[in-house]
């Protein structure tokens, strides 16, 4: 018996010894407790588009980032706010760069005030003489008009700043702040304040004509009236809408509006608080709302998501007109003083003057721009296509920037933009449901392929350019081919939108990123698939594909995974982001990880081993990065319409 034992034993021993270890546990990267390195751009301003470049000669890898650099910023950007001087003499368009001042009868611009934080809100003072600009880092500063100085710095206990207005005397300068505050800055005194009761950002601002009540429009469905003296709340109305998203006072005060994403309009009545009537525009999201000041024909116009303004006589609410010339989202509207024009900004990059009556386009300000949401170097490395949030493709040059064409034809934003390998066709992917190939040389409309259900969220090339991979909201990835747009096979599998579908650099394997927090890989040639790769705990926003074919993957959780390919187990857990991953990509050798967030960072990564190396602070928030194809560009397209590019420093 003890001999049986014994030998029993025994072979619980070899077993045990031959038995496979356990995969070693992935090595996480946590947030740094000492600061971490960041690039501090160049000095001397990055060139504007139109202007050449001095291209960098070397590749960006490990040892060179010291002098990594901001070369060039190309756009004026999006346009962030439109408004009229209180004389109604100048229009003031801010962008993330700056505020460009034009003349409102010549329409010529005037001057430009640079303003180094990205703006976020602006407001004239009751005179005239000064503009105030807000920005995302909290700052709030007071620029003079006529020669454009700084004359004061403001700041506050708030996050970014999402909207500003003078009292009437112009005296006090409220700030509405993105976590929900009120600031209110005594410019006569220096005194400050701060009121908190919203729980959502305050987008809109304004003063009674007696400066005796300050009302706040927030996103948390609330408008309040508070008591400028003491800092009391009064009143609060609570908004029975899906949501709150633009606020207009009447010039004299008796009326205000509130716009929804209902596409309604609702009319106040100030003095008590009772809702008058509700207004049906669109109804698509109301993004902004201006009162005219004409007594003779008292219009509200409706700046709405469907890329018209409406226009409805107050407080009666018949529709009298609606201007339809913007090809994109109108998000701002403004009356001159007179109410006879009427000037709107659109994300279709323009901002235009309207005859008021007669309703006809006195003239249009282009040269501005919408978000990027996505970008792809040409194989040469000459040109860099971007998706627009638009409609548009965008091609520029990358020896100076200027950009040579503009691709329209989706009827919705452009998502995915991707080059064929020999750089003669681009394939795009938008919200309308389409994905199309374009031909690079004169700019032409080849095939519309993918036929998926819902919008087309990313475009791959094969590696040989045969083959087009696309993902859609619709939870499934198309393989067509590219010659005569047949689709050779359908993925399904995920249980949600498919965010990112990408070919392996042999063209052997598909991996796809989901919203069901999984990455799947596919084989290509019978669709089979090869595995299941999970650990993130929200939606999979974006992957890459090393040169040495390792997988990476960035979340909505704010972590990047480097995964075993071949196992399916998770090599390195990069952490340090605080927002979601938006895009990935290789450094050429594939030695660099670069990782852009939600938190207006784009950080770099050491692959062998998961460290981080570097952190850049782009001013807008990076949609989509790519590495040029030699290794010497770091091109970011950012969601306030800047594209701009990385580089060393010759």
């Amino acid at each position: 018996m003890q001999s049986r034992l014994c030998t029993f034993l025994a072979l619980l021993l070899l077993i045990s010894a031959c038995a496979a270890p356990p995969p070693p546990a992935p090595t996480t990267t946590p947030f740094p407790t000492q600061p971490l390195p960041t690039s501090t751009p160049t000095p001397q301003p990055a060139v504007l588009a139109g202007t050449p470049v001095s291209l960098p000669q070397a590749a960006i890898t490990i040892d060179n980032l010291s002098h990594l650099s901001m070369l060039a910023h190309w756009s004026r950007g999006n346009i962030v706010q439109i408004e009229i001087s209180p004389q109604g003499s100048l229009l003031a368009v801010a962008t993330p760069l700056g505020i460009h001042l034009y003349d409102s009868e010549t329409f010529a611009e005037t001057s430009f005030i640079e303003v180094k934080n990205s703006v976020s809100s602006i407001a004239f003072s009751r005179d005239g003489i000064t503009l105030a600009s807000g920005a995302r880092d909290g700052t709030v500063q007071l620029w003079k008009i006529s020669d454009g100085t700084s004359q004061k710095t403001l700041r506050g206990p708030l996050g970014s700043i999402t909207s500003l207005a003078y009292s009437q005397s112009g005296t006090t300068l409220a700030a509405g702040g993105s976590d929900g505050s009120l600031y209110l800055f005594d410019l006569a005194t220096q005194a400050n304040r701060t009121l908190t009761a919203h729980t959502a950002p305050v987008h809109s601002l304004a003063f009674t004509p007696d400066e005796t009540t300050l009302i706040s429009g927030s996103g948390d469905l609330t408008v309040r009236f508070w008591q400028l003296d003491s800092g009391t709340l009064q009143r609060t109305i609570t908004v029975e809408t899906r949501s709150l998203d633009a606020m207009i006072l009447s010039e004299d005060g008796n009326l205000l509006v509130t716009g929804s994403a209902d596409g309604d309009a609702q009319l106040w009545n100030v003095k008590d608080g009772v809702l008058m009537d509700t207004m049906q525009a669109s109804g698509q999201q109301v993004v902004d709302l201006a009162f005219s000041s004409d007594k003779t024909l008292p219009l509200l116009a409706i700046a709405s998501m469907d890329r018209k303004v409406w226009l409805r006589r107050v407080p009666q609410g018949n529709q009298v007109k609606t201007l339809d010339d913007h090809t994109s989202i109108v998000h701002q509207v403004a009356f001159l003083p007179d109410g006879k024009r009427l000037v709107s900004g659109s994300y279709d990059g323009t901002v235009r003057f309207w005859q008021i009556p007669g309703y006809t386009s006195l003239q249009t300000l282009d040269g501005f721009s919408s978000a990027i949401k996505s970008i792809s170097f040409s194989p040469d490395g000459t040109k860099i296509a971007a998706g627009m949030q638009d409609f548009s493709i965008r091609i520029w040059n990358v020896a100076d920037g200027t950009q040579s064409q503009t691709l329209p034809g989706h009827t919705a934003s452009v998502n995915s933009v991707a080059f064929s390998a020999d750089g003669s066709l681009i394939a795009s992917g938008s919200d309308d449901f389409t994905a199309r190939l374009w031909r690079v040389s004169d700019g032409k409309q080849m095939l519309s392929v993918g036929a998926h259900d819902k919008g087309v969220l990313t475009v791959s090339f094969s590696p040989d350019g045969t083959l087009l991979a696309t993902g859609s909201a619709d939870q499934t990835i198309r393989i067509t081919q590219v010659a005569n747009g047949n689709r050779v096979a359908t993925l399904k599998g995920h249980t949600d939108r498919v965010e990112r579908a990408i070919f392996s650099p042999d063209g052997t394997q598909i991996a796809s990123a989901s919203a069901d927090h999984s990455i799947r890989l596919w084989r290509v040639s019978d669709g089979q698939l090869l595995n299941t790769f999970e650990g993130h705990t929200d939606d999979v926003l974006s992957i890459a594909f090393s040169p040495q074919q390792i997988l990476v993957s960035g979340s909505a959780d704010g972590s990047v995974y480097i995964w075993d390919m071949f196992s399916g187990d998770v090599k390195h857990i990069l952490g340090g982001h605080t927002g979601a991953i938006r895009s990935l990509a290789f450094s050429s050798n594939g030695d660099i990880l670069f990782s852009s967030s939600a938190d207006n960072t784009v950080r770099l990564w050491r692959v062998s081993t998961g460290s981080h190396l570097q952190a850049l602070k782009p001013t807008g928030i990076a949609n989509s990065i790519a590495i040029s194809p030699d290794g010497t560009l770091l091109a970011m397209g950012s969601d306030d319409g800047i594209l701009r590019l990385w580089g060393l420093l010759p």
